[in-house]
């Protein structure tokens, strides 16, 4: 034993030295530094280091914000969805109450970062009136559509960068996540962020299981996830970005995903599985309850994008329609996607990313503390954040109500059923699979699917066309009631018309279709799209 004495004595010269070298090039603060990051590696004192930066941050906080650091107003109590929708008038008035007494005056001229105004009154009337011109018509009515301007425009000149500076945004964004995860069916451990739409809260969902895994699995240097074919492209963003690979697997013939495929394709590298809720494709959610399952079992955690139907299926769920268990109900869900300016009908630009627990949240923060700008820190991809967004969010919801949502919904799956109906009396067309909610992809048999979207186009329609198998996508809004009748007459007439002439695509997107599927080498095909996207933003 006495070579482990001699290696002691070793091992402790060499810190030594290693202390006075850093004493001598550092000073005391870098020696300092080396033993705090040398005792965060020291089991058990790591994670006491760890519990008091938290202790320490949730004490701290309170003070910057005008709340309490109390234990017993720790944690503020859970938002819920109002049964009944608030009027316009309520939750003006209240929206305006809190940034006259909270927030900072963009126009004061006492701030001197976050918000960057001109001081002429016409060029805020300028952008308003484009805010007019372009908002999104959600289809829910005049009225509905003006609210959510004058929202908008209220918070327009605001920044949630800095949660401090307008404690209002705060306040919405935190009531925003609350009221989401209430209906999804998060306890009082569910936490979350708002983000600028779909793709950006997959992203953040991707970075932090990345990091997470970077923090309590280092011995995996390439990390994979598992996801159905059907999953959405912004999982491939995420894994392009933040270096994981995506690992695809086939999805059966009713288009969900393949559970036993997705266990297969677990590797040591695995650090996520994904499913959809609905895959956006056809309209169908995945067996969530058995892919949480097997997350379980094998220790896995689990994101359900939900960014399509997360403000749908729970809806037509309580309205009686069949909807596989989607959401936090299963245990081995840790976190969801659902995006505000789809089914929510909110502004475009909000989505929120849910997490089971602060243990998964924790891994979306970002901070830098040696900017000489200043100490940073961000909760999502975004610097800047458009504070409109975040308050008209909040105010749909408080609007809309779990009553304006039960009937909205009701009114647009019955849309979808009387659509899906005549769509399947089409000699020569199809439903692909069986679709859940306000969304479906018509198939052919027999017909040139990519032509009938030609003659349809032709007719004034804009279709969406999906890929193996060839198909045409339509989600369904409340905009469609009204014109549904329309679209099933043009339609038959269109399928008549291919037939009888047996037509090919031989323009536009159809003719870009057709060529994409022919081409083996995939990898062409993405080249060929980027240069595409590049000549769309070049010219006029």
């Amino acid at each position: 034993m006495e070579w482990l004495l001699w290696a002691e004595h070793i091992l402790v010269s060499l810190l030594m030295a290693a202390l006075v070298r850093l004493a001598v090039t550092e000073g005391l603060q870098g020696v300092l530094r080396a033993v705090l990051v040398g005792l965060r590696y020291v089991p058990g004192i790591g994670e006491l280091i760890n519990w008091i930066v938290r202790m320490m941050a949730a004490q701290f906080a309170p003070q910057l914000t005008g709340g309490s650091s109390s234990k017993k107003d720790k944690k503020p109590p859970r938002v819920a969805l109002p049964k009944k929708g608030l009027s316009y008038e309520v939750i003006l008035e209240e929206m305006k109450r809190l940034q006259k007494e909270k927030d900072a005056d963009p126009h004061a001229g006492r701030m001197f970062a976050y918000v960057y105004t001109l001081k002429e009154d016409d060029a805020s009337k300028i952008q308003k009136e484009a805010v007019e011109m372009f908002m999104e018509q959600t289809g829910l009515g005049d009225d509905h559509d003006r609210f959510v301007q004058e929202v908008y425009q209220s918070f327009l000149h605001t920044n949630a960068l800095n949660p401090l500076l307008f404690p209002a945004l705060r306040r919405f964004e935190i009531e925003t996540v609350s009221m989401v995860a209430s209906f999804l069916h998060g306890d009082d451990q569910v936490v979350g962020s708002l983000t600028s739409g779909g793709t950006e809260s997959i992203l953040m969902a991707v970075k932090a299981y990345r990091d997470r895994a970077r923090k309590l699995y280092p011995q995996i240097t390439q990390p994979e996830m598992v996801a159905p074919i059907t999953i959405h492209p912004a999982f491939e963003k995420a894994a392009a970005y933040f270096c994981v690979k995506m690992v695809h697997v086939p999805v059966g013939p009713d288009f969900r995903a393949d559970v036993t495929a997705m266990e297969q394709a677990i590797t040591g590298n695995t650090i996520l599985l994904c499913a959809s809720a609905p895959q956006y494709a056809h309209g169908i959610v995945d067996p969530i309850p058995e892919v949480s399952a097997m997350a379980l079992r094998r220790g896995l955690p689990l994101h359900v994008d939900a960014c399509f139907g997360g403000f749908m299926l729970p809806w037509i769920e309580k309205l009686g329609y069949p909807v596989p268990t989607f959401d936090f109900r299963n245990p081995g869900v840790t976190s969801m996607s659902a995006d505000i300016h789809k089914y929510g009908y909110g502004v475009k630009g909000a989505s929120v990313v849910l997490y089971q627990s602060t243990d998964y949240w924790r891994y979306q923060m970002f901070s830098c503390s040696t900017w000489p700008g200043g100490i940073f820190g961000s909760c999502s991809m975004a610097g800047s954040r458009p504070g409109g967004n975040i308050a008209a969010a909040w105010a749909v919801l408080k609007a809309m109500g779990e009553d304006g949502y039960m009937k909205t919904a009701q009114e647009v799956m019955e849309t979808t059923q009387f659509m899906i109906s005549n769509v399947k009396n089409i000699p020569g067309l199809c439903i692909l699979g069986e679709p859940h909610m306000t969304a479906f992809a018509i198939g052919s048999r027999g017909i040139n699917i990519l032509a009938l979207a030609d003659e349809m186009e032709s007719k004034g329609w804009r279709m969406e066309r999906t890929q193996n198998p060839n198909g045409l996508h339509c989600t369904v809004m409340p905009s469609h009631t009204n014109v549904r009748d329309k679209f099933v007459e043009d339609l038959t007439a269109a399928a008549e018309y291919v037939k009888i002439h047996n037509t090919s695509s031989e323009e536009g997107a159809s003719m870009a279709y057709g060529l994409a599927s022919k081409i083996p080498d995939k990898g062409l095909v993405d080249d060929f799209l980027k240069e595409m996207y590049m000549e769309f933003y070049s010219k006029c």
